[in-house]
């Protein structure tokens, strides 16, 4: 059966005006205008994706704060474990971490809890059982954490810093921790509360890099490109299921054009086990590559799947995925 689309008719000078500067079709035009569209400029940044088109991380409240106390950890080589969550998007807020801090050699490990036995997000037991007898200095959790009141209190009084990093509704008491980021406090201005958890611990990643910068960091390292983290933030961001538009629509883009180029070894294997055709694009990201790594957190074990995707050990990549 054939189809036939019916276009909502705007303004025919601003179409035209759209068509001429971008040279494009008028139905194109038609399209950016009826999606909310309204200059050139607008237009250009809506089909020309650059990650330098993302809103800068200082308006989140705490971001400062948390970038200062983690790069007070690295310079004093204290024990900093990252807190993650068993689903994709906690599995790619872990990696993605991970990743970032190979860059500055800071002592850092990471744990995701056993859904099953421990159940969702940090608690009072994960103080006394895991960062006490590991002398944790400094605890980052990731897509989770805003109403880990207990085990903040439990935390503070074994003179343990938090700081959270979370994209959930949050309560109305939040806990007493170092730094809450989170762009869905109501005091926090920042206009990124469509963002998933790993789209939070990006802007936490952006903000620590620029500190380093100004602390002359990267002056002995060598400083990191953070647009090869764009994979890891789309299949987190797609499987989350958060409205793809403005900065995630632009980790999106460059995240599938990374997946598609072969940039990771663990998504490359990923698609190679499940047999899946390239290019891909959202769509095969939330049906076919995210229940692959929900699968591992929910059914197996969670590290299996941050390990898959920080290996750069073709064979290991193939054994886990």
């Amino acid at each position: 059966m054939e189809k036939k689309w019916h276009i909502h008719q705007p303004d025919k000078k601003l179409v035209d005006k759209i068509s001429r500067a971008i040279k494009c079709r008028p139905v194109i035009a038609s399209i950016l205008v009826n999606r909310g569209i309204f200059s050139v400029k607008e237009a250009h940044a809506f089909l020309n994706i650059s990650i330098d088109d993302l809103r800068p991380p200082f308006s989140i409240k705490d971001i400062e704060i948390a970038a200062n106390r983690i790069y007070d950890a690295i310079l004093r080589r204290e024990k900093i474990l990252i807190f993650g969550d068993y689903d994709a998007d906690g599995v790619t807020s872990t990696a993605l971490l991970m990743e970032f801090f190979r860059y500055t050699k800071a002592d850092v490990s990471y744990y995701i809890p056993d859904r099953l036995k421990e159940g969702y997000g940090l608690q009072k037991k994960h103080i006394s059982e895991i960062a006490l007898p590991n002398n944790i200095n400094l605890i980052i959790t990731v897509d989770c954490g805003s109403s880990s009141n207990e085990a903040v209190i439990a935390a503070n009084d074994a003179d343990i810093d938090i700081i959270i990093t979370d994209h959930h509704i949050v309560p109305e008491k939040l806990p007493e921790a170092l730094a809450i980021i989170s762009p869905k406090r109501s005091d926090c201005s920042s206009g990124l509360s469509n963002l998933a958890g790993v789209g939070v611990a990006f802007y936490l990643v952006i903000c620590l890099r620029k500190h380093l910068r100004d602390m002359h960091f990267w002056d002995s390292y060598p400083e990191p490109n953070l647009k090869n983290l764009c994979d890891l933030i789309a299949l987190g961001t797609v499987a989350d299921m958060v409205p793809l538009l403005e900065e995630n629509r632009i980790f999106t883009k460059i995240g599938l054009d990374l997946i598609n180029f072969g940039s990771r070894i663990g998504i490359s294997a990923l698609l190679k086990a499940g047999n899946y055709r390239q290019p891909i694009d959202s769509e095969d990201i939330a049906f076919k590559l995210a229940p692959r790594i929900n699968a591992m957190g929910r059914v197996d074990n969670a590290k299996d799947a941050v390990e898959l995707l920080l290996t750069d050990n073709p064979h290991t990549a193939d054994n886990i995925a």
